[in-house]
């Protein structure tokens, strides 16, 4: 019997790596814009918070059904609803002969598939209570709803994927699951008191001026996935209205001019990237004052130039575009070379801390600043240097 239930567990084990790396960076950005940093505890209790939810999904939905057509042939105890509250109590009592001593529930299946559902939605309540920090009333709603949607699941057949309901849709779930997230509630109360507190804001101002190689990579690859994810809807779309040839002819076009809004003109002009602004970064002098285009221009050029070369470099090897042959073959070595040069050793620098900043902010005369707050404008108006730290802080970079 206890087999039946650890293969959900073991499941979840599999898939948790897949989900945890679909939902990394969108979890990153909250922690920055909500936090001021994208780990510690919180992270932990946020992840555990995730497995446990894809483990109880599907403890509902496993284990499926091998043979569809036959199952529902021959099976149909799923077919009509359970409707009447508190049956689990006849079924114990069936089960047992009567005798409700502990030593004969412990040998009932019944009595342990009714523990089982009151357990399950437990987690849950701690969880809304400690990490989301709900009330009694708006976590029982939560709970309710959550055990609702795994019971409809069920009796839809996976929502309609299998021909016929393998899971029972029972009242008795619901009332069961929904009680035990209210115990979970009221267990998280001494909880509270042990473990580490959860207080965004004090985090906020603890974190939030911070400007890590963390923040920054992540910076970076928002940016880079956001340009490749509106390249293709752009590409896509034109291929659609136009033909599959066109779509193509034009890809590379498109994502260069693409690059050059996203690296370089929305910089200039905001003094921010997509990928900056959603960790709360902006680029400014460094006294905190607003840096002018042509500064950004050339931190632009600087940073994005292995980007540049590797967008080259790809086009010449895909649309051919008439370099000399050497120079086709080097295009590759440069792209590397230029990578270590303008983002290694910057990299390095952070790592060893030393406090100089990136070669290219020297140049540029350009710092990335930590916006303290998700509201607070990515363009501050000029502000003389005495007062510039007043909001912001900083610290050397690595890239980006």
């Amino acid at each position: 019997m206890f087999r039946t239930y650890l293969l959900p567990v073991e499941a979840a084990v599999t898939w948790f790596p897949l989900v945890a790396a679909v939902i990394l960076v969108p979890a990153a950005v909250r922690g920055y814009r909500r936090r001021g940093r994208a780990g510690g505890w919180p992270v932990l209790v946020f992840y555990s918070f995730v497995f446990y939810l894809l483990a109880a999904l599907l403890q509902t939905v496993m284990p499926l059904p091998a043979d569809t057509d036959d199952y529902c042939t021959t099976v149909h105890y799923a077919a009509e609803p359970q409707l009447e509250p508190f049956a689990f109590r006849a079924a114990i009592s069936s089960a047992g002969g009567g005798n409700w001593s502990p030593g004969v529930l412990a040998g009932l299946a019944p009595a342990w598939t009714t523990l089982l559902n009151a357990v399950l939605l437990l987690p849950l309540g701690v969880y809304l209570r400690y990490h989301l920090r709900q009330r009694l009333l708006r976590a029982t709603f939560v709970a309710f709803t959550t055990s609702l949607f795994f019971e409809t699941t069920q009796y839809t057949g996976l929502w309609f994927v299998y021909a016929c309901p393998y899971r029972q849709f029972n009242v008795d779930d619901l009332l069961l699951n929904t009680a035990g997230a209210c115990v979970g509630w009221f267990a998280a109360g001494p909880l509270i008191r042990v473990l580490p507190v959860n207080d965004p804001e004090r985090e906020r101002h603890r974190y939030a001026g911070r400007i890590t190689l963390t923040r920054r990579l992540l910076a970076f690859l928002t940016d880079l996935a956001g340009w490749l994810i509106v390249w293709t809807l752009a590409t896509g779309l034109l291929a659609l209205a136009t033909s599959w040839p066109t779509g193509r002819h034009y890809a590379l076009p498109v994502g260069a001019a693409l690059g050059l809004v996203w690296f370089w003109l929305l910089p200039a002009v905001f003094a921010t990237t997509p990928g900056k602004r959603a960790v709360l970064l902006r680029l400014t002098r460094p006294d905190g004052t607003r840096a002018g285009p042509l500064r950004l221009t050339l931190r632009a050029w600087i940073v994005y130039g292995p980007l540049a070369l590797a967008w080259t470099a790809l086009a010449h090897h895909t649309a051919s575009l008439g370099f000399p042959a050497l120079a086709g073959r080097l295009l590759p070595h440069l792209t590397l070379l230029a990578g270590v040069l303008i983002w290694g050793g910057p990299v390095v620098a952070v790592l060893l801390r030393r406090d100089e900043g990136a070669w290219y902010e020297r140049w540029s005369s350009t710092v990335n600043t930590a916006l303290l707050h998700p509201r607070e404008p990515s363009v501050p108006p000029a502000r003389e240097a005495a007062g510039a730290h007043s909001s912001h802080r900083r610290v050397p970079e690595a890239h980006h």
